[in-house]
């Protein structure tokens, strides 16, 4: 067997991305997660065990009692598994994990951590030790632990913090901010339907949706396809009545960009959106609008325009809009935005 030929642990680590090893720091939020590895050198005689084979024999314990962890669960990577640095808040760079391994182990073996109210009520914090079981080429169970009074200390203090709370500007939390991005956007109407004797004026803004700070950004919408409908969640307009067949319409309409780009760096691309006159998705005009949009941004639009069409069921539409961010470490924010004559905002954010 392949324990066969261990004649001893030569050297054991264990270590976090953080640029102090020996530290981590967790929001307790059930999707951050911090990233651990373990690195093993073994005294060999002969072939070793493979590396399934060692990571089968280790597990994590809690260095203080050498028990097994209880305030931290192990699993798979998850799309929020960035390095907090509390202490380095004010800077805009924010360091992403998976550092390659450092090679100076036979085996390296990756751990993602996580935490929750439902394993960690009161959001303890927890020193994270090793622990390598398994059995000699002589039949004898052999456990090595880096825990507290072993010959090999290794841990890494794992800090947990609760979730991380929004609010609206001047609250007591982190403040989600909306505001004008560009008044004056290129723009153009690109197709006009068979009803429609004429759009004598098409007008847009840009407006963006962030959290204001340097450090935490939005990473993830969720329910794209339900936000993202390029359709306006709120119609406002007037209807005069002018020379058989057509009426004059001035209508404004307020959207979610249907492309958004979230936490793809900046980029600049192009959007359409249907100018509509009703809710059953029929349109008065398609239009073009240039979007420059930046990181840890969630970009809206306000169109209006001066239309003349054949329509006898024009009507209103008047609503909000609500949806879930997420920021780099998994903290989860809902937001209801409400359209204004001038623009957005934020009516809520829990």
């Amino acid at each position: 067997m392949s324990w066969d030929n261990v004649e001893g642990v030569s050297s054991v680590q264990i270590w976090t991305d953080n640029p102090d090893m020996t530290q981590a720091y967790l929001f307790a939020n059930g999707n951050h997660q911090v990233k651990l590895t373990i690195g093993v050198s073994l005294s060999l005689s002969g072939e070793g065990p493979t590396y399934e084979e060692v990571k089968t024999a280790l597990s994590l314990i809690d260095f203080e009692t050498g028990a097994g962890i209880s305030h931290l669960k192990t699993g798979d990577k998850g799309e929020y598994a960035y390095v907090y640095q509390p202490n380095e808040v004010s800077s805009v760079k924010v360091l992403d994990t998976d550092a390659s391994g450092t090679g100076a182990y036979q085996y390296e073996v990756d751990y993602y951590l996580s935490s929750d109210s439902t394993i960690n009520e009161n959001y303890a914090s927890e020193k994270v030790a090793l622990l390598l079981t398994y059995i000699d080429g002589n039949g004898n169970k052999i456990d090595y632990q880096t825990a507290s009074g072993s010959k090999s200390q290794s841990y890494v203090a794992v800090t947990v913090y609760p979730p991380k709370k929004y609010g609206l500007p001047n609250s007591n939390s982190t403040s989600v901010t909306l505001s004008l991005l560009d008044d004056k956007p290129d723009h153009k109407v690109i197709d006009i339907y068979q009803y429609v004797q004429e759009v004598s004026e098409c007008n847009v803004k840009i407006f963006k949706l962030y959290i204001d700070d340097s450090y935490f950004r939005i990473i993830y919408l969720e329910g794209l396809d339900e936000i993202f409908t390029g359709n306006p969640f709120n119609i406002k307009g007037s209807k005069t009545t002018t020379p058989y067949p057509y009426d004059e319409f001035r209508v404004a309409e307020h959207y979610i960009c249907k492309d958004n780009r979230v936490n793809q760096g900046k980029s600049s691309y192009s959007t359409q959106f249907n100018f509509m006159y009703n809710t059953t998705g029929i349109n008065f005009f398609t239009g073009e609008v240039s979007i420059y949009q930046q990181p840890n941004d969630i970009i809206f639009l306000r169109v209006w325009a001066d239309v003349y069409a054949i329509n006898e069921n024009y009507s209103d539409h008047s609503g909000s809009l609500s949806f879930s961010a997420y920021d780099q470490f998994g903290n989860k924010m809902d937001i209801e935005v409400k359209a204004t004559d001038d623009g957005f905002t934020i009516n809520s954010v829990t």
